[in-house]
């Protein structure tokens, strides 16, 4: 993510706005960069458990938006699944990337729909659906709100360093209720458990000096979600570090820039070691 998030691009500040929705659970074409990222963890109605990862990129290529032609590739769609059966000890992982346009890849505007060719994850009568053909592996997958948009930051604009242009907008989702199929070299297993959605876009993330971010969502068991991330120099020192706790029935609580990520030494994973910590990453 670090290669989206950085580049020649004009530094400028995102101006604060109340997010709308449905429309803010659809794309942002105006701006450079954007994902929606799913992760979770579920177990059959015999206990074997799986961590499973599912994300969608939208990229604005600059150098094509003057273009006239219809296959002028202005955007890119590119996404990411994965399944970790722990069990059976493996991670299964498979990626696609197409230019947007001619039914092959699409980002509506309205609502999240996503999709390239046949991978999507599209917001259904209230339900994320997603439905993800790989080749080891197939998702189908339903992730049900039980809670309210968490808007992380400042109501929905996350600063990610200490110039005002380092910031996104940026809603999660926790303690979505996840039901549906995974299969694995053609074996189904039919599961149940818990997921968190983060959606974030923005025209610049990174600092020159950062070279990636650690994070981590939890979606804890008595119903609280924690965000915590950290932006880091080349050194592995902390350039900037911010976060939010919301409990189950409280206020939201944003994290100060301050705050340190005492969690986020591990890479980006699908799996839940311990219960409903289902989002940590390294980019």
């Amino acid at each position: 993510m670090a290669a989206l998030a950085s580049g020649p691009l004009a530094a400028w500040a995102l101006p604060e706005r109340r997010l709308e929705f449905p429309r803010d659970f659809g794309s942002h074409p105006d701006l450079h960069t954007e994902w929606w990222y799913v992760t979770g963890h579920a177990r059959t109605s015999a206990g074997r458990e799986f961590g499973f990862q599912v994300t969608f990129f939208r990229s604005r290529v600059e150098a094509t938006l003057g273009m006239r032609s219809a296959f002028a590739a202005k955007h890119l769609v590119f996404a990411h699944a994965a399944v970790t059966d722990l069990e059976g000890r493996v991670l299964l992982h498979d990626q696609r990337i197409a230019r947007a346009g001619f039914g092959v890849a699409e980002a509506s505007e309205n609502d999240t729909d996503v999709r390239i060719r046949d991978w999507s994850l599209a917001r259904q009568n209230g339900i994320y659906v997603a439905r993800i053909p790989a080749g080891e592996f197939a998702l189908d997958l339903r992730f049900t709100p039980t809670q309210a948009v968490l808007l992380q930051g400042n109501a929905g604009l996350s600063r990610k360093g200490p110039e005002q242009s380092q910031a996104s907008y940026y809603y999660s989702e926790p303690q979505l209720k996840a039901l549906g199929r995974l299969t694995l070299k053609g074996q189904p297993f039919d599961v149940a458990g818990t997921a968190w959605l983060d959606h974030e876009w923005s025209e610049a993330l990174m600092h020159p000096e950062a070279v990636g971010w650690d994070w981590i969502g939890m979606n804890l068991d008595d119903g609280s979600a924690l965000t915590a991330f950290h932006l880091r120099r080349s050194d592995g020192s902390a350039l900037w570090a911010g976060g939010s706790f919301r409990p189950r029935d409280g206020a939201y609580r944003r994290q100060p820039a301050a705050s340190r990520c005492a969690h986020c030494s591990t890479t980006r994973s699908s799996t839940a070691a311990a219960p409903r910590a289902v989002s940590t990453g390294r980019a």
